[in-house]
């Protein structure tokens, strides 16, 4: 397991760089012990965003992207907005609301943490979560593995706590040279493409045909491009661009 200040070194140098929040994810996934990590947005009256994860490795885009889009309203952990990294075990036996309206998309089982799994998730996971401020909302950092007999150590919580601020720092450094002009700096060079089209007023079906793609792989290359600037709307890209 890295050190601590092996984690938050690579996430400082991360700041500015492409994928800023993969690099974060990953250092932090290595940090904790973890296997999958994702890097969740939540934005009030919006679905969440997912700004990194690797759950195409263990076969479940499904399951992160239908709590990004609708069970992530269930999450207590989320609710609770406590200032410190969380165990989800320790929320077992709290109440969920509107649990019973979501029953397509969950998968009721006793020998999950939270005595349900979001459909598609890997099953009989352990979890933790480290919430805080920022990009407009509230970021999540959830870690996942296989569950052992025993839990993530109070030691790892209590690092992950510690490393918070720190961390909720370098999100909003990493925005402001955003903001500051550097829109293009965390997208590859065919992302950087469609969004200068897009700029332009270029429509999805204009931007498949300059230059040579289909129009859903446009439609892909723009969830990415807003998934990497934490935006949600072509007037936010906008924004950033001037």
């Amino acid at each position: 397991m890295p050190a601590f200040d092996t984690a938050l070194g690579e996430i400082i140098g991360a700041i500015g760089e492409r994928g800023f929040p993969s690099h974060v994810a990953s250092a932090l996934r290595r940090f904790t012990d973890f296997d999958l990590a994702a890097v969740v947005l939540h934005r009030e009256r919006r679905d969440a965003r997912i700004l990194s994860d690797n759950f195409d490795q263990v076969g479940c885009r499904q399951g992160i992207e239908t709590y990004a889009r609708t069970t992530h309203r269930l999450n207590p952990m989320l609710a609770s907005r406590r200032a410190a990294a969380v165990r989800a075990r320790d929320f077992a036996h709290l109440p969920t609301a509107r649990l019973s309206t979501m029953q397509r998309h969950i998968v009721r089982a006793d020998d999950e943490e939270l005595g349900y799994r979001t459909l598609g998730w890997p099953p009989r996971h352990e979890e933790i979560g480290l919430y805080f401020e920022g990009w407009g909302g509230v970021i999540e950092i959830g870690f996942y593995r296989a569950r052992a007999r025993r839990a993530a150590p109070t030691g790892t919580l209590q690092s992950l706590t510690a490393l918070r601020s720190s961390i909720a720092a370098a999100f909003e450094r990493h925005q402001a040279l955003a903001r500051r002009g550097d829109w293009q700096a965390p997208l590859t060079a065919r992302e950087r493409e469609v969004g200068k089209l897009l700029l332009l007023g270029c429509s999805s079906d204009a931007v498949a045909l300059r230059l040579g793609i289909t129009r859903h792989t446009v439609k892909d290359h723009r969830k990415h491009i807003f998934r990497k600037l934490g935006i949600t709307s072509l007037a936010e890209l906008f924004s950033l661009a001037r």
